[in-house]
């Protein structure tokens, strides 16, 4: 199975430090194969052939023994990454002069957040999609920015249990797993 692997809060302003060079071998070692990764903000792919489970397993024990700091992460399968983006709506993406996101939920994230978010956005200058895997929010991007509702999210546990991925990388991400293999 092919995997898309999502690192949050790494190599950000020079702290937590992940060599993508080092953890693609640290992977390979670990059983991964045909392990690639994207930039240098936590964007990898894998494939295995080991149940999902057991997948994320190896990673989480990977990353809590080989970096003195804790790094969040979702691994996502092929499928599910394109299914979701798949429900992408027609306004994500589409103007240029807003903030389009995907938001990935960690495999910490709590359900309940979905709730939260869907009560507490208001449609002023915030538009979200909530999908098994992502949110795709779209906001305004200078004009009103503090306004809007993605402004606030700083700090609450949907934001530190979501990694966020500009509309370009995610696009870009779907084109590698799709040609992925």
């Amino acid at each position: 199975m092919d995997y898309l692997l999502l690192l949050r809060g790494i190599n950000v302003g020079g702290h937590h430090r992940v060599p993508m060079a080092q953890l693609r071998d640290q992977l390979t070692a670990t059983g991964f194969t045909n392990v690639r990764s994207y930039i240098n903000s936590g964007n990898l792919f894998v494939t295995s052939m080991e149940p999902f489970v057991t997948c994320a397993a190896k990673i989480q024990a990977l990353l809590a023994t080989e970096f003195d700091f804790p790094i969040d992460f979702r691994l996502i399968s092929r499928p599910e990454f394109l299914a979701d983006l798949g429900l992408a709506p027609n306004w994500w993406g589409a103007d240029p002069a807003l903030r389009h996101n995907a938001l990935f939920k960690l495999n910490t994230y709590e359900p309940s957040n979905d709730n939260w978010l869907t009560e507490h956005v208001t449609s002023d200058y915030d538009r979200i999609l909530i999908t098994p895997n992502l949110i795709f929010w779209t906001s305004t991007l200078k004009v009103h920015f503090s306004r809007s509702f993605y402004s606030k999210i700083l700090g609450t546990p949907l934001y530190r249990q979501t990694s966020a991925r500009n509309f370009n990388t995610t696009t870009k991400l779907k084109k590698i797993l799709e040609e992925f293999s």
